[in-house]
């Protein structure tokens, strides 16, 4: 508890200074934009109007070139000293928005659904229940773990069924993947059961 404790108030005194430090960097941009605009105004006083304009037409230009911000130093180092923090805190999926491009897998590498043609548990597995069933994201029973699969076996495959169709605590119903088939969603679990017995 002491660890976390502490771990907690390095990490939170590490924020404050990047938060210092990202404050300072905004404050003196604008004092360094400022001296700047004052020297160029000065330098085009005696310009006509006409030169003005493209100058002004550049400026939206230079900003849309610029590049994405880079973490500060500070982010940098707590990023290496930490890795294991950061993975906890990273974010487990994605949001997609149809007609949008997205990296999610998982519908292209199952392919769709055929009712004629069910797909097997350890395919179903592999691409949809692997993501919280490998680590054991949000409770779930990890993959071939005996002791955590045993008190669920026990209630009987009729009810694991009726929890991975329906949802069950923080499992979505089919594993989150509602164009899966009932009796698919059926397999991966029995398949899961079959290697944690």
């Amino acid at each position: 508890m002491k660890k976390v404790v502490m771990l907690s108030a390095v990490t939170m005194l590490s924020l404050a200074g990047i938060a210092v430090s990202q404050a300072e960097d905004k404050a003196s941009a604008p004092a360094a934009a400022s001296a700047t605009a004052s020297a160029s105004s000065t330098a085009t006083a005696s310009s006509t109007a006409t030169a003005s304009a493209p100058a002004s037409s550049a400026a939206p230009a230079k900003k849309e070139a610029e590049k994405a911000p880079e973490d500060p130093p500070q982010v940098a180092k707590l990023v290496a000293l930490y890795p294991n923090l950061i993975a906890r805190i990273a974010p487990q999926g994605k949001v997609c928005f149809e007609g949008k491009e997205c990296d999610i897998t998982i519908a292209a590498a199952l392919g769709a659904a055929d009712p004629n043609k069910p797909r097997e548990g350890k395919v179903i597995y592999e691409g949809v229940c692997h993501t919280c069933h490998t680590a054991g994201l949000l409770g779930a029973p990890k993959f071939g773990d005996k002791g955590a699969w045993g008190p669920r076996i026990a209630k009987g495959t009729a009810t694991l069924h009726q929890h991975a169709l329906q949802g069950f605590n923080a499992m979505p119903a089919k594993g989150g993947n509602a164009d899966l088939l009932d009796v698919e969603v059926t397999n991966a679990v029995d398949y899961m059961v079959s290697q944690s017995k």
